[in-house]
């Protein structure tokens, strides 16, 4: 666990109670979570007693467990979707002083839940502004008043609010609330439903019947934008106009914006009939599996649209639950249909809404006007209430698919050029979505990618696409499918797939014959292209926008049982801080044993040159890549990679450049573990002394907290394992015949040798590199620890180079890790070393004829015996030619290349030996 998490997590926001106390709310990378408290999801309900769940639950602090939902029942098979089970979902409650997100991450590790994580804390969509009354332009923007001459809606189609309460005897909403006649005030749960009185609605925050709004009038006035009546004398009005609404109360307290229990509130209402419910609020961060499994249960357990606020951040960063799959994610417009200020973008977008300047229904029967995605939200679940009673045989999926292909595209409007694609469809016509019947609704999912080899897609790849396509409307008549980049990062090799007839709720899928998309050498790095597809059925055009990371600095090694990532910057398993930027951590048994890793290099406590955590809360960025990792094929294992970086953007450089090659084998026994090999060259013009080069790794081995350190020293092999049963272990050898050092760390306070508690500064990570700690973890059952293995002292003279090389290896114990080590150090001595060291002793590296039409000769000098490695790159930067030879040390060597399958231009010649490259060119004529 990085310093930079800890860091977050004990940032604190704090907000004051209805009664003036305050609490701690723990602040991650994905917002605040609730302290105290974690939720996880059981494969087999069963699970909950086995002994050795219940030990791992005690081991990080659980003092109670309970099912999340009682009350989740009553299944529907309308949209025939995988549903989802939330009988096996559970809440803990934890100790006071454990951290809510380490304790979900300890159990997700232990392998017996499916996933464990804190409770996300998310805040209430608006900005609120002075008061305009009288204005409601945004009915006359929607299209509302032609579309009520068609159609009023229905008082059985129920619009749930999930937000902070609604003011059930204002004069413009005590006539909207669907009101539950089973179950009366009378204090008994008449319907036998799990709830007492639930009369108006529930208070899922104080477990009562009272959704009536304190403190905050939020709710109330996003209530009025969906649903204040209509054509009553009073007020206003609400799109939904007969259609009702179910108030559910989720908020924290009476006077914050942040709820902890919205999710509750979307499976309360989907259980009791909604069919649909919005959700004015949210976080941006990542993903979580469990709201996403509330989201699932609603749409497909019970078919109910949730609709959701896009948020307020005026930014495209992922925003949630809007974000997820299968909800309606509304963004904001001005009455000029311009995109709000405040409004989120992006290509999650489904379908904008005015919410600026949005007068309606507050607490204490008052009306104002708020701005914000919190009215923009409303305003579309009351025109899906429409739609519901307009089309009641429409599952909720195809509900949401009418508001989408009925909007307005307003793409043409100044200013909204900026976002193309980014706002969805455009904005809402109710009068469309209610009065359209012949569009269809043609929409892909489930996509894959890949390369047909390491699915890292760099220069020169082609990756291929495959996604299923579902017409969640009418018919098609000749559907087809073209997809355009995004950016001159790629070429579309094949751009075009013909759906042809496809019928309501069918699927079709093009994995057989997939689009295909050719990266460019000109890409940048890591380039995120967006690429568009368009489909069009005669006068039905739909565009979707997907997204290609591309030219990426990094490779997955998946070769063996052991997967992992080399980076083209000195980072191990991933290729940014917080297992982020891409990659596969280091995979053994389908479990991920590492947290962070990468190499150190350095000569002093004010000198290290590295890529992992510092003592600010971030990573230091002291490597660049001068050279971008690559495949190097021939080689001499089953997948070589070669790259070059150099420490040029560090405060204090060193003045290196290191070529790091990796090796792995996919046969035992030597398939797990990967080689990682080092050549460090002293650029600076001066003699380095006392250098150390070692590989730190924060080893996270299934429950982290029971880890322990200790080493071989006898094969030069540092490891660390999980005490737990059945517990793996993970290891990092030394290959050199230089010193080994070791330094086990406890990554506590107060464990001994380093504290790593408060961050990792320069001088702790020369000393992790330059002293000895044998073992960590303590004498009970563990914590968290940390390796480093590492070589030294090295004294380089300029321009000159040190080798350090180790294996990273998994296995299943002690013996197996052993096993590993001691096949990793023969393959080292006998294949890795024979790779030649090459010179440059011509001069130029002769190749003749040049030009040549049907072979060439190169000649060189190696400076010792071994083999290398001839590539020919044909002029789209394609290697088209590859060789492994051999080398003789001291002696003119010659290499033929046949060109006769080759066609005419000029081609690049590389020449790899163990640390350097050389390079030439030939021109090829026929």
């Amino acid at each position: 666990m990085t310093f930079s998490k800890k860091l977050m997590l004990l940032a604190a926001a704090t907000f004051v109670g209805i009664n003036g106390w305050a609490a701690s709310t723990l602040l991650t990378d994905q917002g605040a979570v609730k302290p105290h408290t974690i939720v996880y999801k059981l494969a087999h309900v069963a699970t909950r007693q086995s002994p050795v769940f219940v030990q791992a639950l005690q081991k990080i602090g659980v003092t109670s467990t309970a099912p999340y939902f009682k009350q989740a029942t009553n299944v529907s098979q309308k949209i025939g979707q995988q549903q989802v089970d939330l009988a096996t979902i559970f809440k803990a409650e934890l100790r006071a002083d454990i951290n809510p997100l380490e304790a979900a991450k300890a159990l997700a590790s232990s392998g017996s839940v499916i996933y464990a994580e804190p409770i996300f804390l998310h805040t209430m969509e608006y900005t609120p502004n002075d008061p305009q009354i009288g204005q409601q332009y945004f009915l006359n923007n929607i299209n509302a008043y032609n579309a009520w001459d068609v159609w009023k809606g229905d008082t059985n189609v129920v619009v749930a609010i999930i937000d902070s309460g609604t003011d059930w005897d204002h004069p413009d909403l005590q006539s909207q609330i669907k009101y539950n006649y089973n179950d009366p005030i009378n204090g008994i749960d008449d319907d036998s439903d799990g709830y007492v009185d639930n009369y108006r609605g529930w208070d899922v925050s104080e477990n009562d019947n009272s959704p009536m709004c304190v403190g905050s009038d939020h709710g109330s006035h996003v209530s009025g934008c969906a649903m204040a009546a209509t054509d009553n004398g009073v007020g206003v009005a609400g799109p939904g106009f007969f259609c009702k609404f179910m108030p559910v109360k989720v908020s924290l307290d009476a006077s914050t914006t942040q709820i902890d229990n919205g999710y509750d509130g979307i499976v309360y209402a989907a259980d009791h009939g909604a069919h649909v419910i919005n959700c004015s609020w949210g976080r941006q961060g990542g993903p979580s599996s469990f709201e996403q499994d509330v989201i699932n249960y609603a749409t497909f357990n019970k078919d109910a649209l949730i609709v959701a606020a896009a948020g307020n951040n005026s930014s495209n960063l992922d925003h949630f639950p809007s974000a997820y799959a299968n909800v309606i994610s509304v963004a904001s417009t001005t009455q000029s249909d311009n995109k709000s200020g405040f409004s989120n973008f992006g290509y999650t977008i489904d379908v904008c809404a005015p919410g600026s300047n949005i007068y309606t229904t507050v607490f204490n029967n008052n009306y104002t006007s708020y701005d914000g995605t919190s009215m923009a939200s409303p305003v579309a679940a009351g025109c899906a209430a429409i739609i519901k009673s307009r089309f009641p045989s429409f599952n909720a999926l195809q509900v949401g698919e009418q508001l989408r292909v009925t909007c307005d595209n307003i793409y043409g409007v100044s200013g909204n050029g900026t976002y193309t694609n980014q706002l969805g469809t455009g904005r809402v016509n109710l009068f469309k979505a209610i009065t359209d019947t012949t569009s269809p609704s043609v929409r892909p999912y489930n996509f894959t990618y890949t390369d047909l080899n390491d699915d890292a897609f760099v220069s020169n790849d082609t990756v291929r696409v495959g996604c299923t396509f579902k017409n969640f409307l009418r018919p098609t008549t000749n559907a087809t499918v073209t997809i355009l980049p995004g950016s001159t990062a790629v070429t579309i090799l094949q751009n075009s797939f013909t759906i042809g007839a496809l019928g309501t709720l069918d699927s079709v899928d093009c994995y057989t014959v997939p689009f295909e998309v050719k990266v460019r050498p000109t890409a940048p790095l890591n380039a995120v292209v967006p690429m568009r597809m368009v489909i069009t059925d005669g006068a039905y055009t739909s565009t979707y926008v997907f997204t290609l990371t591309v030219n990426v600095d990094y490779l997955n090694i998946t070769q063996n049982l052991v997967f992992s990532t080399n980076t083209s910057k000195g980072l191990i398993g991933f290729n940014g801080a917080n297992q982020g930027g891409g990659g596969l951590g280091f995979v053994y048994n389908s479990n991920n044993l590492l947290y962070e890793a990468g190499i150190m290099i350095g000569t002093g406590v004010n000198q290290v040159s590295d890529m992992v955590r510092d003592d600010a809360g971030g990573s230091d960025l002291d490597f660049q890549s001068a050279q971008r990792i690559s495949l190097v094929n021939p080689g001499i294992s089953d997948f070589d990679t070669r790259g070059v970086f150099n420490d040029n953007p560090s405060p204090s450089p060193l003045d290196i450049s290191v070529t790091h090659r990796t090796y792995a084998w996919t046969n035992s026994p030597d398939d797990k573990y990967i080689i990682f090999d080092y050549f460090i060259k002293n650029n600076s013009g001066a003699t380095l002394s006392n250098l150390y080069a070692g590989i730190f790794a924060d080893w996270d081995i299934q429950v982290y907290t029971n880890n322990k350190c200790d080493e071989d020293a006898a094969r030069k092999m540092g490891y660390a394992y999980s005490t737990d049963a059945g517990g793996l272990y993970a290891a990092i050898k030394l290959l050199n015949s230089t010193p080994f050092m070791h330094n086990a760390i406890d990554n506590i306070a107060g464990a001994g040798g380093l504290n790593l508690s408060d961050g990792f500064d320069t001088a702790e990570k020369y000393q992790s590199l330059s002293t000895n700690r044998a073992t960590a973890g303590g004498t009970g059952t563990g914590n968290d620890v940390i390796d480093v293995v590492s070589s030294g002292p090295f004294t380089i003279a300029a321009g000159d180079s040190v080798r350090v090389s180790f294996a990273l290896i998994a296995g299943d114990d002690l013996s197996d890790i052993q096993e590993s080590a001691d096949a990793a150090q023969d393959q080292f001595d006998n294949v890795v070393t024979s790779i030649s060291s090459i010179s440059n002793a011509l001069g130029d590296l002769k190749v003749f004829p040049n030009p040549a039409s049907q072979q060439a000769t190169i000649q060189l000098i190696a400076s010792k015996s071994g083999n290398a490695i001839v590539q020919l790159i044909a002029p789209d930067g394609k290697i088209v030619y590859s060789q492994l030879t051999t080398l003789v040390g001291g002696q003119l060597n010659t290499i033929i290349i046949p060109l006769q399958q080759f066609s005419a231009g000029i081609y690049a010649i590389n020449l790899i030996g163990d640390s350097n490259t050389i390079n030439t060119t030939l021109q090829v004529v026929k």
